[in-house]
């Protein structure tokens, strides 16, 4: 059986809360409907997290964080008001598994109408590789 063989993680740089009718990212693309907590992930398009991906999510604490506003240059905002134990430096994984949900290469790709070879080439070497054997 042949097991995924690429994870991209990072941690959450910084917690926001704002409150609704807030704009949010490049373009102010999304506007909050409600009080929403959101994490601030080190990590955009210039590291290779491809900014035309809509309705995709990172996952952190084994829960789904959804993606609000446009991917920016260097920050991906997410929305962690379902999961307050979320805090500054916890783990978020892009793609790879946390908990019993899983965010693969091809699912990644297909938020960005690519394929999963381009994914996993794009991550920019600026982000450090940790090989495990």
């Amino acid at each position: 059986e042949l097991l995924p063989a690429f994870t991209w993680k990072t941690r959450i740089a910084q917690i926001k809360t704002v409150p609704a009718g807030e704009y949010i990212g490049y373009g102010c693309t999304y506007k909050t409907s409600h009080k929403t907590r959101l994490a601030i992930i080190p990590v955009g398009y210039y590291d290779g997290y491809d900014r035309g991906i809509s309705g995709g999510y990172v996952l952190i604490h084994g829960k789904r964080a959804a993606i609000r506003g446009r991917i920016c240059m260097n920050i991906i905002m997410v929305e962690v008001t379902d999961i307050p134990e979320a805090k500054n430096d916890d783990e978020v994984v892009l793609i790879g598994r946390s908990g019993d949900e899983f965010i693969s290469a091809e699912q990644f790709a297909q938020w960005a109408g690519t394929i999963n070879y381009e994914v996993t080439t794009r991550v920019n070497d600026r982000i450090p590789r940790i090989m495990v054997e």
